[in-house]
């Protein structure tokens, strides 16, 4: 038998291999296994806010309207405050729940928003992580004691009747009669109440509606607070 020349046993013999290559691979021969690839990682939703409309001196001037004061979910809560009165306000909540609606203090440790004029409007955002009842209030002196305050609840509800309980006026606030009080109305002008004569920086005026904010300076019997300088 006549043997062929090395040049081309070489080439056949390679060929063969790769095609029985081929064949291994397509039909049972193991492929290299595919690499996987981590699942994509979805950001974590952030943490819901809960946001609460607040209007100061609505629907009466010493008083407060909150979208929502009852069941606030726990957590960052952003009260969004303006002040409809014509007098001086701000808004003050809390940092730490009590027990009810009769231990509210007219003084705390908390947050609260700049001293707003009529039209004003101010944010406040704070973390209310503990189940409870949060008071709220004015700060603007003898606000809250005229029943210028109320409650939150945070992951609990708050009754019509215990907002009731939180914004009755102290039972000091309006006790000094007509004729009672050390501070006689001879600091005040001929026209009663706040004028501008004391109490309010030079050259401010008063309102002709801003004397209606039910406090003791209207009747003389307290010094001008001046809640109602504009």
């Amino acid at each position: 038998m006549r043997r062929l020349p090395l040049r081309f046993t070489v080439p056949a013999l390679g060929a063969c291999i790769a095609v029985g290559l081929l064949v291994a691979l397509g039909t049972g021969g193991t492929a290299p296994a595919a690499v996987k690839r981590p699942a994509a990682v979805k950001p974590s939703s952030s943490a819901k806010v809960s946001t609460i409309t607040v209007t100061a001196g609505k629907p009466s001037e010493l008083a407060f309207k909150l979208s929502k004061s009852s069941m606030v979910p726990a957590g960052t809560v952003t009260f969004k405050v303006t002040n409809m009165g014509v007098a001086f306000h701000n808004f003050k909540i809390c940092a730490k729940p009590i027990a009810s609606a009769t231990d509210v203090t007219d003084a705390c440790t908390g947050k609260a928003t700049p001293v707003l004029k009529h039209g004003q409007t101010a944010t406040l955002t704070l973390t209310l992580s503990k189940t409870g009842k949060y008071e709220f209030l004015c700060t603007v002196t003898g606000h809250a004691a005229a029943g210028m305050r109320g409650l939150v609840g945070v992951g609990v509800a708050v009754s019509t009747g215990e907002q009731k309980i939180a914004t009755t006026s102290d039972s000091s606030a309006g006790s000094t009669g007509s004729s009672g009080g050390t501070t006689g109305g001879g600091g005040k002008g001929t026209g009663g109440g706040d004028n501008g004569a004391t109490g309010c920086p030079p050259g401010v005026t008063v309102k002709s509606s801003g004397n209606a904010d039910a406090d003791g300076d209207e009747l003389g019997t307290e010094p001008d607070d001046q809640d109602g300088c504009v």
